[in-house]
C-alpha cells in the first residue's frame, strides 16, 4: 500500500470527516477519567505545569486544567486550537492553547510534566522528526519532570495480525460505511491505513500512516536523548504492562543532573 501524504496530519479535512469516528461519544466520555489517571502516573503535584502535545481539540488537557494543573496544549490544527480555547474561554479555565508543530515547540525547562497520548507519536516518515520531538520534550521539561507516551508497539502489531495486512469494515449508521485497510510494511516499522467511507452514491478516501517502534526502540530512542527512570504500563491505570497483549503506557524521566 502506498504511504499517506507525507504531512496527512496536517490536512484540517482529514480530521474533520473523522472525528466522529476518532474519538466515539464513549472516548470523550472517558477523557476526564483518563486524565486523572495520567496524572497519576506522571505523580503530578498540586498547581503542576503540564504540557499535551498534540492535544487536538483539548479532551484531557481541559480535563487537566479543570482539576487544577498548570496546562499548555499544543496541536499543528488550527480549528482544533481555536476549538479548545473557546472552550477553556467558556468554562473558565486557564488551559493555554498554541499551535505549532511538534518538531518546532520547545519552551526551555517550562514544565513538569509532558504527555503524548493516543497514539500521537509517530507521524512523521523520517524517523529524525520524532528525535527532533523526544530532545525538544527533554529540553522543555523540568530537571526531574516525566514524559508520558501511550503507543502500540510493533510486538503489539505483530500479535494482532502477523500477516501484516489486515481489512474489515465498519457500519456507522444513517446508511455510511467504513472500509477499512491497514497493512504494515515488510520490516515492521511504518504502519499504513486507508480508509473509504460510501455514503449512498458518495464516496471519499482518507489515508494515515505511523511509525512502528517496538519497546526496546522506545527505551532506546529516550534513553539517547538523555531520559532515564523508565515504568511500563500496561494502561492508564498503571496495571503492569505485558509485551505483545496491550497498548504501552510509558514514563521517562529527565534526571535532575545531566550529562
Amino acid at each position: 500500500m502506498e504511504p499517506p501524504s507525507r504531512e496527512w496530519f496536517a490536512d484540517e479535512r482529514y480530521w474533520e470527516a473523522n472525528r466522529g469516528f476518532i474519538w466515539s461519544e464513549q472516548r470523550l466520555e472517558a477523557s476526564a477519567a483518563a486524565a486523572g489517571s495520567i496524572a497519576r502516573l506522571l505523580e503530578m503535584k498540586p498547581g503542576a505545569s503540564v504540557l499535551d502535545l498534540a492535544c487536538g481539540f483539548g479532551r484531557h488537557a481541559l480535563a487537566l486544567s479543570a482539576l487544577g494543573y498548570r496546562v499548555t496544549g499544543v496541536d499543528i490544527n488550527p480549528a482544533f486550537i481555536a476549538e479548545a480555547s473557546r472552550k477553556a474561554l467558556e468554562t473558565k479555565l486557564t488551559a493555554r492553547f498554541v499551535c505549532a508543530d511538534m518538531r518546532e515547540f520547545r519552551e526551555h525547562e517550562s514544565f513538569d510534566s509532558i504527555m503524548i497520548v493516543y497514539n500521537s507519536f509517530g507521524y512523521f516518515q523520517d524517523p529524525e522528526d520524532d528525535s527532533k520531538v523526544i530532545e525538544n520534550c527533554f529540553h522543555s521539561l523540568k530537571p526531574g519532570g516525566r514524559l508520558l507516551i501511550q503507543s502500540v508497539t510493533r510486538e503489539l502489531l505483530m500479535a494482532l495480525r502477523p500477516e501484516r495486512c489486515f481489512r474489515y469494515w465498519h457500519e456507522e449508521g444513517e446508511g455510511r460505511f467504513r472500509l477499512e485497510e491497514t497493512e504494515a510494511n515488510e520490516d515492521w516499522t511504518w504502519n499504513t491505513t486507508r480508509w473509504i467511507v460510501l455514503c449512498g452514491a458518495e464516496r471519499r478516501e482518507y489515508s494515515y500512516g505511523m511509525r512502528i517502534y517496538s519497546l526496546g526502540e522506545y527505551l532506546g530512542l529516550l534513553g539517547s536523548k538523555g531520559f532515564g527512570g523508565f515504568q511500563t504500563f500496561g494502561g492508564f491505570s498503571g496495571r503492569p504492562y505485558e509485551k505483545g497483549k496491550d497498548h504501552l503506557t510509558l514514563v521517562a524521566v529527565k534526571p535532575f543532573e545531566t550529562p
